[in-house]
C-alpha cells in the first residue's frame, strides 16, 4: 500500500506542475446487448394427461443476454404438475394431477445468466 500511495502521490504532482488548459474529445464505443428472453421449443406444448412423470413437455433456451449460460428454474404457475430439469420443463415427480385433465395449465420459468 505504502508504494501505491507514494507513485499516485508523485503522479498527481507532476501532473498539477504541467497542466494546461484546454479541451479534449474522445470516443468510446459501447455495446449494447439485446434483452436475456426465453425461448420454448415447442412454443405451445400439449402433453397427454397420463404421461408420466420426467416426460419432457418443453426444451427452454435463451437469447441474447450477455453470452453466459443460463439457469432454469419454475418461478410461478402449475410447479406441481410441472418442474424445471436442467434446460426441460417436465412433467412433475407425481404427474398430472387428475384435476388438471383437460384444461390449459401455465407454468412460468425464470432465466438467470450470472
Amino acid at each position: 500500500m505504502r508504494n501505491v500511495f507514494t507513485v499516485a502521490f508523485a503522479l498527481t504532482v507532476l501532473a498539477a506542475s504541467q497542466s494546461q488548459a484546454g479541451t479534449v474529445t474522445a470516443t468510446v464505443p459501447v455495446t449494447v446487448q439485446q434483452a436475456l428472453a426465453l425461448v420454448f421449443n415447442p412454443a405451445t406444448p400439449t402433453i397427454a394427461c397420463n404421461a408420466t412423470p420426467g416426460t419432457v413437455v418443453a426444451a427452454v433456451s435463451t437469447t441474447g443476454g450477455d453470452g453466459n449460460a443460463a439457469t432454469f428454474a419454475t418461478s410461478g404457475g402449475d410447479t406441481t404438475d410441472f418442474v424445471v430439469n436442467g434446460t426441460n420443463v417436465v412433467v412433475g415427480p407425481s404427474g398430472i394431477a387428475a384435476s388438471s385433465c383437460g384444461k390449459t395449465m401455465t407454468v412460468t420459468v425464470t432465466a438467470t445468466q450470472p
